[in-house]
């Protein structure tokens, strides 16, 4: 290699190393991008839970005149098929104003400068690897200090860590639903099922935990849970 090759060679890599500092993010990017797109989704969620509420409100003012009516002109089993299916539409304000809300926050999404593909949904994993989930290229500035593995074993412990503590709501919600049913018999007389559904939900999902990955710190809500789920079911029968 002729001195002159060498010197173009070093000259194209310099020249390729500052374009990849050039297309460097920081975590201040990551989260300035990441705090505009709550702005446009939250109101966005926001407005949809308040229109489904608005469309349950004004579906429960005229729910036995429609399925009155319903009955007499279409016969008893549209009538019982009737409350189902209004629920339907209420789904539909709220996903469609989700998806309005994920089209206006794309202006302000994370793209990796390599591959260019959209990691809004990862930002705090771009934001502790440095590195785009998909090319693998560091794209945030300063030193690699997590590698993906590393980052999914802490996140599994860090849902661990939550799922001990969310799956005691499961018991206690179960035991406040039997307490008010014990103060006031005709209080679920229209849903008597939900008198065993926290505590079915709570032993199903706490089982299911613990079948997959054999912690004990799951024990004691499992237990919590079938208790309630026992009680529920003997006070439903």
């Amino acid at each position: 290699m002729t001195n002159r090759d060498r010197d173009t060679l070093i000259s194209d890599r310099n020249h390729s190393d500052s374009k990849s500092d050039r297309f460097m993010l920081s975590t201040a990017d990551i989260n300035e991008l990441s705090k505009k797109r709550m702005w446009i989704l939250i109101p966005a969620a926001t407005v949809g839970v308040a229109v489904m509420l608005a469309y349950f409100a004004v579906v429960a003012a005229w729910r036995d005149s429609l399925v009155a009516s319903a009955r007499q002109s279409f016969g008893e089993s549209t009538a019982d098929a009737l409350p189902f299916v209004l629920i339907l539409p209420a789904i539909g304000f709220f996903v469609t104003a989700l998806i309005w809300g994920e089209h206006k926050s794309q202006r302000h999404a994370l793209i990796c400068p390599n591959c260019s593909v959209d990691l809004s949904r990862s930002t705090k994993r771009v934001a502790t690897t440095r590195c785009c989930n998909s090319c693998g290229k560091q794209i945030v500035e300063g030193p690699r200090t997590h590698g993906p593995k590393a980052f999914d074993r802490r996140s599994r412990i860090e849902q661990r860590k939550f799922l001990i503590y969310w799956f005691w709501a499961w018991p206690i919600l179960g035991s406040l639903m039997i307490g008010y049913h014990w103060l006031s018999p005709t209080g679920f007389e229209d849903c008597p099922h939900m008198l065993f559904m926290p505590g079915l939900i709570g032993t199903t999902a706490s089982g299911w935990a613990f079948a997959r990955t054999l912690d004990k710190r799951y024990l004691p809500q499992l237990a919590g849970s079938a208790m309630v789920l026992c009680i529920g079911f003997s006070v439903f029968w």
